[in-house]
């Protein structure tokens, strides 16, 4: 049972880094670093190998240069929004919110895309112990809308 324990522990982190970063990403944050703290996290947790490592981190650097320039698009777009509340456009913050969606939908697609394509990349121990990793995360995101519900 410690066993299990002691392997659980440092993948539940790691899918709280991952599920942070892609957070971080959409909300403008140091990408470059958190991006070396996941890779660090995975690699850890699921004994990546070098070959696995650099896969991965060729991916995450492809996903962050893809998104960079949505990312500065979504905070112009916030920062209008804002300057709104003195002079209130329907038509155009309607036009601003649904380009927001779109550049949002572009993100989550390329994220999960990009979710799938790493775990392509582990062998059958290692994407089972993700799945184990990703329940866990799961069951303690419900527990925290159960607290918290909108």
């Amino acid at each position: 049972m410690n066993q299990t324990l002691s392997k659980l522990i440092p993948g539940t982190v790691l899918m709280g880094v991952l599920l942070l970063s892609v957070s971080a990403w959409s909300m403008g944050q140091s990408h470059e670093r958190d991006m070396d703290r996941m890779l660090s996290h995975m690699t850890e947790a699921l004994n990546l190998s070098e070959g696995q490592q650099a896969g991965i981190e060729t991916l995450l650097n492809e996903v962050r240069e893809e998104g960079g320039a949505e990312r500065e698009r979504m905070n112009e777009i916030r920062g209008q929004l804002k300057a709104m509340r003195t002079d209130f456009n329907a038509g155009e913050a309607q036009q601003l919110a649904d380009e927001l969606g779109v550049i949002t939908s572009r993100m989550a697609y390329r994220m999960a895309s990009a979710q799938a394509q790493v775990y392509q990349q582990l062998e059958p121990a290692q994407q089972e112990h993700f799945e184990v990793l990703a329940e866990r995360r799961e069951q303690r995101s419900e527990k925290r809308r159960e607290k918290h519900p909108r």
